[in-house]
C-alpha cells in the first residue's frame, strides 16, 4: 500500500521539479553586457547590402541585442531583417523582419529572443540586411569610425571594415 502511494507522488513531484527548473529556472535579470556606441552612419542599406558586427558572449544565456538605427528623418520603404547566428555558421539562429516605415530614428532597436544557454565565449555575428529598399528609400546603422569593440569586427557585405557597429547585447543572468 505504501509503495502505490510512493508511485502516485513520484510522478507528479518529478513533474514539478521539471517545471521549476524549465520555467521558473529562466527567471531573472537582463544584464546589458556589451553597449558600443557611435556617431557616424554606415550609409544605405539597400537590397543586396548587409552590415554586420562580431562579438563575443560574455555571459550564458545570451538572449538578445540592439543596433541604433536611422532613417534619415524621412519615411523609408522596403523590410529589413536583423539577425544573429554563430560566427562561421550560415545558419541564423534568430531573425527578425520589419517594415522600414515602422523604425524610429536614431535610436536602438531591440531583437529578444530565447536564451542560448551555453553562449559563454562563443563568438556571434548580428546583422541587418534589406531585401527591398532602393536608394534614398533605405535605412543606416550606426557605427564608430574607431575600433570601440576589441572582441569583434564591423563588416560589410562580409568585408572587414574600420570601426565598429553602435550595438548592445543583453544576457539573462537566470535564478539557476
Amino acid at each position: 500500500m505504501k509503495q502505490n502511494q510512493f508511485k502516485r507522488f513520484l510522478i507528479p513531484f518529478i513533474l514539478l521539479v521539471l517545471f521549476i527548473y524549465v520555467y521558473i529556472g529562466n527567471i531573472g535579470k537582463m544584464t546589458e553586457v556589451i553597449n558600443t556606441d557611435g556617431q557616424k552612419n554606415v550609409g544605405e542599406i539597400t537590397s543586396g547590402t548587409e552590415v554586420s558586427q562580431s562579438f563575443i558572449s560574455p555571459m550564458n544565456n545570451l538572449s538578445g541585442f540592439s543596433i541604433k538605427l536611422a532613417t534619415y528623418a524621412r519615411v523609408n520603404e522596403g523590410r529589413v531583417t536583423l539577425g544573429i547566428r554563430e560566427l562561421g555558421d550560415s545558419r541564423t539562429i534568430y531573425s527578425t523582419t520589419i517594415k522600414a516605415e515602422s523604425l524610429p530614428d536614431n535610436a536602438y532597436y531591440d531583437v529578444r529572443f530565447p536564451p542560448i544557454k551555453f553562449s559563454k565565449d562563443k563568438k556571434y555575428l548580428i546583422f541587418v540586411s534589406s531585401t527591398d529598399s532602393s536608394a534614398g528609400h533605405a535605412i543606416t546603422a550606426y557605427m564608430s569610425s574607431k575600433d570601440t569593440y576589441s572582441d569583434g569586427d564591423y563588416m560589410k557585405n562580409g568585408e572587414q571594415q574600420q570601426g565598429d557597429l553602435a550595438f548592445k547585447v543583453v544576457c539573462n543572468h537566470t535564478l539557476f
